[in-house]
């Protein structure tokens, strides 16, 4: 297996240990419950070529299915908003951004600095007002941008396809006879069943009825997070090994 990404979490393993209890009737064996802590090892395997080209017919498909269902794609979407003689950036976000991106400047040059003139430092505090009054309706902006597109076909199906890589590239390691070895943590032999799997995962753990997603569920809770981010940032090229990845993970979410 050839290694994308792999980290560590820490689960807590319950095991029976035997013990003789007296009773009125004599002694019985009897069992008490054992918690321990337990390191496991997550693996995100790297997709070879082969498996790329798989999902990027998998892409294909639900492209197509997003089509079919009635949302829009994103030449759609602009040729829509174009229609309704609307734009993307009004003349006041335009304007804001432009003063944005000239305030930060600003601030970066002369923020740095130990001594300033007094008119370098009237023109600092004049770029941190701007930055902070233009701050509000740009993230407005982006967010508005964002939400329009994340519901084109496109994207929807661009969610599906790293839902596939997350589900077919993900491994736990475990010891079995003592031996260490890989198993799937979503178990299915179609993305239809591992999505499944997935959901039933991402139930709360009383609700879980089934033995092999119970078994599986703490792995789950303790490495989803992690290799959502991972796989993502794999698929958007920030990082094509471990040691990028780590930085990109650490530059991105802290």
């Amino acid at each position: 297996m050839k290694e994308l990404y792999s980290f560590d979490i820490t689960r807590d393993i319950v095991t029976k240990t035997p013990y003789t209890k007296k009773t009125k009737k004599g002694e019985v064996e009897a069992f008490k419950n054992k918690t321990s802590k337990k390191k496991t090892k997550i693996i995100i395997e790297k997709p070879s070529i082969s498996a790329i080209e798989k999902a990027e017919f998998f892409f294909g498909q639900k492209y197509n299915e997003y089509i079919n269902a009635g949302f829009l794609t994103k030449a759609m979407l602009l040729n829509k908003i174009g229609e309704t003689g609307t734009s993307m950036v009004s003349e006041e976000v335009a304007n804001a951004v432009t003063e944005y991106l000239e305030a930060s400047r600003v601030i970066e040059f002369y923020g740095g600095a130990d001594k300033l003139t007094d008119d370098q430092e009237k023109k600092l505090n004049e770029a941190k007002k701007k930055f902070s009054e233009t701050q509000m309706l740009v993230h407005e902006h982006e967010s508005n941008v964002r939400g329009q597109y994340s519901q084109t076909a496109e994207t929807k199906a661009e969610e599906k396809m790293i839902e596939w890589f997350i589900f077919n590239f993900s491994y736990y390691e475990d010891e079995v006879d003592g031996e260490k070895t890989y198993f799937p943590l979503f178990e299915g032999n179609s993305f239809g069943e591992k999505r499944s799997f997935f959901l039933e995962l991402s139930e709360d753990k009383e609700d879980i009825q089934t033995e092999n997603v119970l078994n599986a569920k703490d792995i789950f809770d303790e490495s989803f997070d992690m290799i959502a981010k991972a796989v993502n940032i794999w698929y958007n090229k920030l990082g094509s090994n471990k040691q990028e990845i780590d930085a990109k993970i650490k530059e991105i979410f802290g």
